[in-house]
């Protein structure tokens, strides 16, 4: 078929997409453990099967002796380097990260005690009565505080500072706004409610409270030498007063594995980075390394998880210039304030309580001196670490991609101003489309690369790929074009620990693997070829993004979708991520569902990003060359006076603006708190003094024609079109089960649309509205080519004009396609479709199951002539053919002659006999996998892949008259049979870990596998 210039050169160009599109790995290396051979038998099967580039990385190991092959080591370099080379050698990336395992930056050339190293803050309390007179309370550093819920140990550090001694008058509880521990906001005095909780609510403690009015800074008062530093104070009333001591010293976290010790750095002094920065130039970045780099374009730092933790009572981030950069960008001292920062966060930031509470009269100024605190940090988060480490590796070819704030107390969006590339990852949001338009907004506004860290989960080896092509399919409809796949371990690792199916990597409990294990693996080339199409034709031109939202958010809950246990019962995963959440009718962040059903995009960032110079307000949108937001969205209760300013400098020039009052949004899903706003924009998130600035700028624009205001969400929709909102795409009519994302380029418009409810419901027929007369057509991301969808048409929007293509999709549930109008090609017609016909069942079949079980381990030896042999044990797959008795289509574990206990692939074959080919396009419906990658060939020819939701083939040109042989291959997971050999038996369940219940391994059931039809020929006209 001849397709017009503009969709024929995008048809060349993916007919083979280029090797930077397709997916790429984490490689879990079983420490510096690995042999030459082994490096590269893996990094050339990870190229043979398709694979983009390989970020690499250790977690710590039983049985590796790490100060041999450790982080740091001479073994770790040699494998780190070889890597490199390999890779480099076959047009992949590869992404190191920034220290030992996964969770932070940390060098062994530090000590707790560096200023290199992290900083926390920490206090001892003191009651006073009336006068105490003496030394100063210091910090016990080696008193046992139980183990931290984050990676690493502690080594104790030797040395305290003294910051500050603050009084105040505190009772036991008393009239807080709430009367209770609140969760950390950002400048809301509304607090957080139960609401819809999905696991079980936490009852929380009477808090301390303490009078504002009475916090005295007593520092200067502090007398003696450091290590003898005393006071003499007296309370000035009969009151309980209470003195807070405050000490900084090292954190003392350590990571492994490492050859020696490796300790967190500090991110928030320009000490840390510089430390690492000098560490990089003069260890690692020899010339043989940076003349590998120099040869690859696409070399990566990939900085990870923020999982950093603080040991004492105080429970806050230090630095040497936290205090004096928090004068200098907030106007004020934050000295009085620091025994109502005091915190607990036993996990990640969302799980912040304060230790104090302040009086009822100052819960607002209050919250707006914690809102300055965390918005310092993120400040120097981004100046003192992001963006001297990526100007660093700019200067030696190196892109920094990072999971931006994740973890700490930061502001989620803000520092994608600093990284290359914006990452999220699929473990800790648990394929939930809200929690990827976070972090989309800043990705789309400043033009990053947008990708996941996906396929993590708790259930290894259990679940069909159908359930990771879902991830993927959710994060595409937000805009993620980038897939860094959750991971790949050589099957090769340590004597002693390593048994079949092969080497862990990230534990038997906390991934999956994408490698030459998996039964899979036959069918990776075309999963990553199809994989790589979709992500090339969502990188093309730019993207179109309705509605851009405003929202600041320092305590993001980024362990949304680890959240499996109510109470005692365990939710599986699998029914979490196909049941629950956004597939219930709950998104968790922007909660109304009326411009989602719309088939509109939205997505989230903080204000200030609209006070970049680089970002612009022109021909009626927000950073046309970008998302082209039509409308911004205001609905938080806090907003920057700077930030309104500018709204109303746009609005002015005619920008859309919404202001929704009465929105709720998620503040932690664990405990199924909410927040619950009022008046939106009521106040500044900080202690700035212009409440009543932001007021008057607020009142300007409400009155102006281009903004309109609601009381709840659920008119937000209503209240946009008023404006003159129309969806770059949208749906004729609402519709629940379709998710859509755009692309503009050129004369080419792509919609990508994806049926979500995958467990849930029915097949789906959307109409999508395109503006633009042009010939529609879909895209099979198997095969590169183009059908064309001869019942769209266009339809006049006034008199005249022929401007919008309606262009009806028809989705079966977890299905997603793309789209593409071509407004170069004249117009649609909008021919009648009929339904496709059945020419044929498939019902005699063929069956045999290649069954998969450990076969004879094999031990490597490599000596590099350093004095000693490395040793590593592989373990090899045994494979036995078994044929099914019988002809029928029926699950593995039903078939006569295979057997619940079977895992690997299923062939079957049969006759299809023609007495002529038909006319039209012939489709080979297969029905049902089960889930499993596979393919199919046709008389000889080569396989072809498909949906593993819609198992079609369209086999044009493959059939011939007379008799057709047809072989179907389908891959099952490996569960069946590691159930069967005990193997989930010895693996504890980490969700019940997490959520602090004593041991338990997995349920794990037997599962379905294997064609199961009804597999039909159908001619589709």
């Amino acid at each position: 078929m001849t397709h017009p210039a503009a969709l024929e050169a995008l048809r060349a160009a993916i007919a083979e997409p280029p090797i930077e599109y397709r997916p790429e790995l984490r490689w879990w290396l079983a420490e510096g453990l690995h042999t030459d051979a082994t490096i590269r038998r893996e990094i050339a099967a990870a190229h043979r099967l398709g694979f983009g580039g390989m970020e690499f990385l250790a977690m710590p190991e039983e049985n590796i002796d790490e100060a041999r092959y450790g982080w740091g080591s001479e073994e770790w370099t040699h494998d780190s380097h070889t890597i490199v080379a390999e890779t480099t050698a076959r047009g992949m990336s590869f992404s190191f990260t920034s220290g030992t395992n996964w969770s932070n930056a940390n060098l062994p050339t530090i000590t707790p005690d560096d200023p290199a190293a992290s900083q926390e803050l920490d206090v001892e309390y003191e009651p006073v009565r009336e006068r105490r007179v003496g030394l100063l309370p210091r910090i016990d550093l080696g008193a046992d505080r139980g183990e931290g819920g984050l990676p690493g140990s502690r080594v104790t550090p030797k040395r305290q500072h003294l910051v500050a001694v603050v009084a105040a008058a505190v009772t036991d509880s008393g009239p807080t706004a709430s009367g209770f521990s609140t969760p950390a906001s950002d400048g809301a005095a509304t607090l957080a409610g139960a609401d819809g909780a999905a696991g079980t609510t936490t009852v929380q403690a009477l808090t301390p409270v303490i009078d504002v009015g009475t916090l005295t800074d007593l520092t200067p008062l502090v007398t003696g030498d450091e290590g003898a530093e005393a006071l003499d104070w007296s309370a000035p009333d009969a009151r309980d007063w209470r003195l807070f001591v405050f000490w900084m010293h090292g954190t003392g976290q350590t990571a492994s594995p490492s050859a020696s010790v490796n300790y967190t750095v500090n991110y928030l002094d320009r000490d840390g980075v510089d430390a690492v920065i000098d560490y990089w130039r003069e260890v690692v970045l020899t010339d043989a390394l940076k003349a590998d780099i120099a040869r690859n374009p696409r070399a990566q730092m990939y900085m990870d998880s923020l999982e950093l933790n603080t040991w004492g009572e105080g429970g806050m981030f230090w630095g040497r210039c936290v205090a004096e950069e928090f004068r200098a960008r907030r106007g004020y001292d934050i000295t009085p304030w620091l025994p109502l920062l005091v915190r607990s966060a036993p996990l990640m930031a969302v799980s912040t309580r304060y230790r104090f509470e302040p009086d009822a009269a100052h819960a607002i100024e209050v919250a707006k001196v914690r809102h300055d605190y965390v918005a310092t940090l993120t400040d120097l988060y981004i100046e003192h670490m992001l963006q001297p480490f990526a100007d660093f590796l700019h200067e030696q070819g190196i892109a920094l991609r990072a999971e931006i704030s994740y973890g700490l107390p930061f502001e989620l969006t803000r520092p994608g101003v600093a990284v290359d590339g914006i990452e999220t990852e699929s473990l800790e949001f648990g394929s939930q489309i809200d929690a990827y338009r976070l972090m989309a907004g800043p990705a789309h506004l400043l033009g990053k690369q947008y990708s996941s860290e996906t396929g993590a989960t708790t259930r290894n080896h259990m679940l069909p790929h159908r359930f990771y092509d879902q991830i993927i399919n959710t994060q595409l409809a937000a805009g993620i074009t980038k897939t860094v796949l959750h991971g790949w371990s050589s099957p090769a690792g340590a004597e002693g620990s390593t048994e079949w199916p092969g080497h862990e990597g990230m534990l038997p409990m906390f991934s999956e693997r994408f490698d030459t294990r998996q039964p899979a693996a036959e069918f990776y080339p075309l999963w990553n070829r199809a994989v790589g199409r979709v992500q090339q034709v969502l990188r093309r031109g730019r993207p179109r993004i309705d509605v851009g939202i405003l929202r600041t958010d320092h305590f993001t809950d980024n362990s949304s979708g680890m959240m499996f246990y109510d109470g005692e019962r365990r939710i599986p995963d699998e029914v979490a991520y196909g049941r629950m959440w956004m597939r219930d009718r709950q998104n968790h962040w922007w909660r109304d569902l009326g411009m989602q059903d719309a088939g509109w995009g939205y997505e989230f960032f903080d204000g200030s990003l609209l006070l970049r110079d680089d970002v612009v307000f022109a021909d009626g949108v927000v950073q046309p060359d970008g998302p082209g937001y039509q409308a911004l969205i205001v609905y938080q209760e806090a907003l920057d006076a700077d930030v309104a300013a500018r709204l109303l400098e746009w609005a002015r020039a005619g920008l859309r603006v919404l202001i929704v009052n009465g929105a709720s949004e998620l503040k932690r899903l664990e405990t199924g708190e909410y927040f619950h706003y009022g008046a939106t924009a009521a106040r500044t998130p900080g202690l700035d003094g212009r409440d009543a600035e932001l007021a008057a700028t607020m009142a300007a624009l409400k009155v102006l024609p281009s903004v309109a205001e609601v009381d709840e969400p659920a008119r937000a929709v209503e209240a946009l079109r008023a404006l003159g909102v129309i969806g770059y795409h949208e749906f004729a009519v609402p519709n629940q089960n379709v998710l859509a994302y755009e692309r503009i380029d050129g004369d080419l418009t792509h919609v990508y649309v994806y049926h979500f409810l995958y467990e849930t419901e029915a097949p789906t027929r959307v109409n999508i509205k395109i503006p633009g007369a042009g010939i529609a057509y879909q895209l099979d991301q198997w095969s590169g080519r183009f059908r064309e969808l001869g019942d769209a048409h266009t339809e006049p929007i006034g008199p005249g004009h022929s401007d919008v293509t309606v262009v009806p999709v028809r989705l079966r549930p977890g299905e997603a396609a793309v789209i593409t109008l071509d407004r170069s090609a004249g117009y649609s017609l909008g021919e009648s479709a009929t339904a496709p016909a059945i020419v044929a069942e498939l019902s005699d079949w063929d069956i045999t199951v290649e069954s998969w079980d450990a076969g004879e381990a094999q031990l490597i030896e490599e000596d590099r002539g350093l004095g000693y042999a490395t040793r590593e044990v592989l373990p090899t797959t045994a494979v036995t053919r078994l044929r099914a008795n019988g002809t029928a289509l029926a699950p593995w574990k039903d078939l006569d002659g295979v057997g619940p206990e079977v895992s690997g692939v299923g062939e079957y074959r049969t006759t299809l006999r023609l007495d002529v080919v038909p006319d039209g396009r012939p489709v080979l419906d297969l029905g049902d996998v089960c889930g499993g990658l596979g393919s199919v060939s046709i008389n000889g020819g080569a396989p072809i892949g498909f949906d593993t939701s819609a198992p079609r083939v369209d086999v044009t040109g493959l059939l011939r008259t007379g008799s057709n042989d047809v072989v179907v291959r389908v891959s099952s997971s490996l569960s069946n049979r590691l159930k069967a050999r005990g193997y989930y038996e010895r693996i504890p369940d980490v969700s019940a870990l997490l959520s602090g219940l004593p041991y338990r391994p997995h349920h794990v059931p037997v599962r379905d596998y294997g064609l199961t039809g009804p597999v039909r020929l159908l001619v589709e006209n």
